[in-house]
């Protein structure tokens, strides 16, 4: 029993952890968007040792983690602004953005605050990951009380 109280607070915890990223995404569907330009992209990929090795699966290979920035150029109302923020959620939901300097983006921007954008709006995985341990209890208690 103390099993999935855990599992359901662990999730919990997570989404509390994410509250921004989650309001964030959920505002974004209701910003303006506007054309912009990558100006600067960068690789800010990483390698962990040891941590592929930890569950004695991988022979202690070390993991590599691919993320990308980008820093991109926009304007609202004659000002220009600048941002690398490409959505709201964890790395992984960022490991695929990649787009050479000069590519037009289309940038979706908060109207009471241009300086806040993002390249892909909504809420993604990495915010709402807190979501699957939360099921998982949710599903053992009701397959419990079936039983």
């Amino acid at each position: 029993m103390i099993i999935p109280i855990a599992l359901f607070a662990f999730g919990a915890w997570l989404l509390y952890l994410e509250r921004e990223l989650i309001r964030l995404g959920l505002a974004s569907y209701r910003w303006a968007k506007t054309q912009g330009e990558i100006v600067d992209s960068r690789n800010d990929s990483f390698v962990i040792s040891g941590v592929g090795g930890s569950s004695g699966k991988s022979g202690g290979v070390p993991v590599m983690y691919k993320e990308f920035a980008h820093e991109y150029l926009y304007h609202v109302d004659g000002r220009a602004y600048r941002c690398s923020t490409y959505c709201f959620g964890g790395w992984a939901d960022r490991a695929d953005a990649r787009y050479l300097i000069g590519t037009s983006v289309v940038v979706y921007f908060n109207p009471r605050r241009p300086g806040e954008a993002v390249l892909r709006r909504g809420i993604q995985l990495g915010a709402i990951f807190g979501i699957f341990p939360i099921a998982i209890t949710i599903f053992y208690f009701v397959r419990s009380w079936q039983t």
